[in-house]
C-alpha cells in the first residue's frame, strides 16, 4: 500500500505539454512579455544617471615619534628630550570611515560650493535640491525646526535629517584591512561634483585626524609659549638689574655689608630667573617636536577623478531582467488560465 501511494505521489513535468500551453496562449505570453520589456525600458531610460568617483589614501598607523627617534642623541646634546617613540595612534585607521557618517561632516558639506560639469557654481545643499530631489517641494512639516538652540548639540529639521540619511548611502568609505588603504567614494548625478565631494571627504578625514592627534600638543605648545614670553621678560629685567648694580659699585669704594647683601639677592634672583627661563625654553622646544611627532602623514594613492562613464542605470541589463521577469509571469498566467497546468504537471499512476 505504501509503495502504491508513493507511486501515486510522483508528478512528472511534460515539456511538450508546456510548449503546447505556451503556443496556445502565445498572445497572452507575448503581450505580457512585451509589457514587461516596455515597463523595464521606460524605467531604464527615465532613471537618473549616476556617476561614482573614488579616491584612495594610505593613513599612518603609528605616530611620528618612531621617525624622530634617530635624532634623540643629537637632541640630547641641546638638552631636548624626544621621549619614548612608537606611541599608538589615537584613532585607529579602521575608525576613519565612521568620521564620514557624522552629522558635522554633512552639515559642513552642505555649505561647500562646487562646480557642476556645466560650469555652474552652487552650494551643495542647492545641488541636492535641484539634482537629487529634482526641485520637489518638501512637506511643510519637514521644515519645522525646534526653537531651542542649545550649545553643544545639533538642531535640524526633518528635511536635513532625510538628506543626511540619503547621502550616507551615496558617500561611503571602506578600509582594506590587509593593505590599510582607505577608499572613499561618492555617487552623484554629476561626475564633476562627485569628484569634488570625494576630494572634500578625503580632506575632511585627514584634517579631522590631524587636528585630533595634534590638538593636545598644540595646547601645550601655546601654554609654554606664553610662559616662555613671561619668563623671558622677567629674566631680562633681572639681567638689567644685575648689570646696573655691577656698574654702580665697580669703582673702588668702601664696601658696605648692606651692599654685599643686596648684590647677593640680585644675583640669586638672576640665577633663579635664568634657570627658570632656560628650563621653560627647553620644554618649549620639546613641545614643538611633540607637535611634529603627533602630526600624522597621509599618502594620496589615487586622487578622485571625474568619471566619464556612468555607473547607473545599466539599461541593457534592466531591459533583459524585465524581459525575463515578464516571460516568467506570462507563463505562470498561461498555466493558471483554464487550468492549463494540468497539461504540464502529470501525476504518476
Amino acid at each position: 500500500m505504501e509503495n502504491q501511494s508513493q507511486e501515486q505521489g510522483i508528478v512528472t513535468i511534460s515539456l511538450k505539454g508546456l510548449w503546447n500551453v505556451i503556443w496556445t496562449e502565445k498572445w497572452i505570453v507575448l503581450g505580457i512579455t512585451c509589457l514587461g520589456i516596455a515597463l523595464g525600458g521606460y524605467y531604464a531610460f527615465t532613471s537618473q544617471e549616476q556617476f561614482v568617483s573614488e579616491g584612495k589614501i594610505l593613513p599612518e598607523f603609528e605616530s611620528k615619534a618612531g621617525g624622530l627617534s634617530q635624532f634623540a642623541g643629537l637632541a640630547s646634546l641641546a638638552g631636548v628630550d624626544l621621549g619614548r617613540s612608537g606611541s599608538a595612534d589615537a584613532i585607529r585607521p579602521d575608525l576613519y570611515p565612521d568620521i564620514l557618517k557624522s552629522t558635522p561632516f554633512f552639515m559642513e558639506l552642505f555649505q561647500q560650493t562646487f562646480e557642476t560639469r556645466d560650469g555652474k557654481s552652487m552650494k551643495f545643499d542647492v545641488f541636492v535640491k535641484e539634482y537629487l530631489e529634482r526641485g520637489q517641494e518638501p512637506p511643510s512639516e519637514s521644515l519645522i525646526e525646534f526653537k531651542a538652540k542649545p550649545s553643544g548639540v545639533v538642531v535640524t529639521n526633518g528635511l536635513i535629517q532625510e538628506r543626511i540619511k540619503g547621502l550616507k548611502e551615496r558617500i561611503t568609505a571602506g578600509i582594506d584591512k590587509k593593505s590599510g588603504v582607505i577608499t572613499i567614494s561618492s555617487k552623484l548625478p554629476d561626475p564633476v561634483v562627485a569628484a569634488q565631494v570625494t576630494k572634500f571627504a578625503m580632506d575632511y578625514v585627514t584634517q579631522y585626524v590631524t587636528t585630533y592627534r595634534t590638538e593636545k600638543a598644540k595646547l601645550d605648545l601655546d601654554f609654554l609659549g606664553e610662559r616662555v614670553a613671561a619668563a623671558r621678560g622677567k629674566y631680562y629685567t633681572k639681567q638689567s638689574q644685575k648689570a646696573q648694580y655691577a656698574d654702580q659699585f665697580q669703582a673702588p669704594t668702601i664696601r658696605l655689608q648692606s651692599a654685599d647683601i643686596q648684590r647677593e639677592r640680585i644675583e640669586s634672583d638672576y640665577r633663579i630667573s635664568a634657570n627658570f627661563y632656560n628650563e621653560l625654553l627647553k620644554k618649549y622646544e620639546e613641545a614643538k617636536i611633540k607637535v611634529q611627532q603627533e602630526t600624522p602623514v597621509f599618502k594620496i594613492l589615487e586622487p578622485p577623478t571625474a568619471p566619464v562613464r556612468k555607473s547607473e542605470p545599466k539599461r541593457a541589463i534592466m531591459i533583459l531582467v524585465s524581459a525575463i521577469m515578464g516571460g516568467i509571469l506570462s507563463v505562470l498566467i498561461a498555466l493558471i488560465r483554464k487550468q492549463n497546468y494540468r497539461k504540464v504537471f502529470i501525476p504518476g499512476t
